[in-house]
């Protein structure tokens, strides 16, 4: 970060349409985490941003001021943090719906996530389903071309482990939650010096 003049911008993305989400309380835990670390942060609840589906062919500019923030948002983030419920062996429907919306990122010199940090998360009922969950959004994110976080949190049995509120309790994955967070900071940083360092090459030669 000593590199650049502004602080690095982490973006959370996650929830369901359930009030109390139990994903979106462990998204929540993880961008306070990269705030901590150094990061500007903004969280984007699905259930607030009440998203359309994604139609092929639609501009953006016929889509509602939710899909506009949130490509916005993604646009101008460093790293970027989901979470995800685990819905029948997969990641929720509303996840991946968001996920489409960076159709919209395909331009540019750096298309789609390229360049971009992604740390994930999910949640699960049971024991099983988180792990597909986040194997999914790995598929999902190599094929936006970002650069996945060795560290993913996956936690099962959430409705034991989260309030009423959606916010975790459980302090191991708590914990886990925590690095994530601090861990996209440090990744985004390493990549952002790089960069810098490569462009000042570039103006030196």
């Amino acid at each position: 970060m000593a590199f650049r003049e502004r602080r690095l911008k982490v973006v959370g993305v996650g929830g369901t349409l359930r009030e109390g989400s139990a994903s979106l309380g462990a998204l929540r835990r993880a961008l306070a985490a990269a705030g901590e670390a150094g990061a500007e942060t903004e969280l984007l609840d699905l259930r607030e941003l009440d998203l359309p589906m994604y139609q092929p062919g639609v501009t953006l500019d016929e889509y509602g001021s939710g899909v506009k923030r949130l490509v916005g948002a993604l646009r101008g983030a460093d790293a970027v943090l989901i979470s995800t419920a685990a819905y029948h062996g997969t990641l929720a429907g509303v996840t991946k719906n968001a996920l489409d919306f960076a159709q919209f990122l395909s331009g540019g010199e750096h298309p789609y996530f390229d360049g971009k940090v992604v740390g994930l998360i999910s949640t699960a009922g049971g024991e099983q389903a988180g792990a597909n969950a986040t194997g999914a959004l790995v598929h999902v994110v190599h094929s936006l071309r970002g650069v996945v976080a060795p560290l993913m949190v996956s936690i099962s049995k959430a409705w034991q482990r989260a309030d009423g509120s959606g916010d975790i309790t459980d302090e191991l994955y708590g914990r886990r939650l925590e690095s994530l967070g601090e861990l996209v900071v440090d990744l985004a940083g390493g990549l952002a010096a790089r960069d810098e360092r490569a462009e000042l090459a570039g103006v030196a030669g």
